[in-house]
């Protein structure tokens, strides 16, 4: 089990520019997670990709080599691979807002931005408004 099979198939599936639903990129994440295979997750995302692919043929031939667990462990592997999603999210997000107000003339690193209360960068975002 690994967070870092997660982002690196996020990653791959961004590079690829993958067409996956939201449930496709869940199992590739789950995949990723409980096998910590690369170039297997490789292998399902290009499967997945395929034109006129049988997901749920996919799915269920991925889905044996992660084998059999009990229920609660599947529930507690879902929580992570969900967290996990979310946390690669918000860091693209925050990325993104960075060099959104970097365009504006705010200056403020990613990580700095990620830590400030939404009241100082507005504050930050007047005061460069004011000084145009």
């Amino acid at each position: 089990m690994s967070l870092i099979a997660i982002a690196q198939a996020a990653e791959t599936m961004e590079k690829k520019q993958a067409v996956l639903t939201e449930a496709d990129k869940e199992f590739v994440c789950q995949f990723a997670f409980t096998t910590g295979d690369k170039e297997l997750t490789d292998k399902l995302i290009d499967e997945l990709m395929e034109d006129g692919a049988d997901k749920v043929r996919v799915m269920e031939k991925y889905g044996i080599l992660k084998g059999f667990q009990p229920d609660w462990v599947r529930t507690v592997e879902n929580l992570l691979v969900a967290l996990e999603m979310y946390r690669i999210q918000e860091q693209r997000a925050v990325q993104t807002l960075s060099e959104i107000l970097a365009v504006y003339g705010v200056d403020i690193p990613a990580e700095q931005l990620k830590e400030m209360p939404a009241t100082q960068v507005r504050e930050q975002f007047k005061k460069q408004e004011m000084a145009r």
